[in-house]
C-alpha cells in the first residue's frame, strides 16, 4: 500500500475525508491551498483538483492524491 493510500484510509477512518460521491469536479491552477490528502500547498505550476458537494462544501487535491482518494471513495462505496 502506498504512503498516500494510508493516508487516505485513514482520513476517510476519521472522517476527515468524505467518502461520498461530489456532485462537481473542478480543475485548474493551484492557488496555493493545502491539499486534502498531503496538506502539501498545490502550486501555481500545478493542477488543482475541487470536488464539491450540494452543501456547498469543497475540497482541494492535487491530480494524484485524487486518483487514489477517488479510488478508495469507490471502493468503500461498493462495498
Amino acid at each position: 500500500m502506498s504512503r498516500l493510500s494510508e493516508i487516505v484510509r485513514a482520513k476517510m477512518d476519521a472522517g476527515v475525508l468524505a467518502v461520498d460521491r461530489p456532485v462537481k469536479l473542478w480543475a485548474g491552477r493551484g492557488q496555493g491551498h493545502a491539499c486534502a490528502v498531503c496538506a502539501e500547498p498545490i502550486v501555481d505550476a500545478q493542477t488543482e483538483y475541487e470536488v464539491q458537494y450540494d452543501d456547498g462544501s469543497a475540497i482541494k487535491f492535487h491530480i494524484e492524491c485524487h486518483s487514489v482518494w477517488e479510488e478508495e471513495r469507490r471502493r468503500r462505496s461498493e462495498s
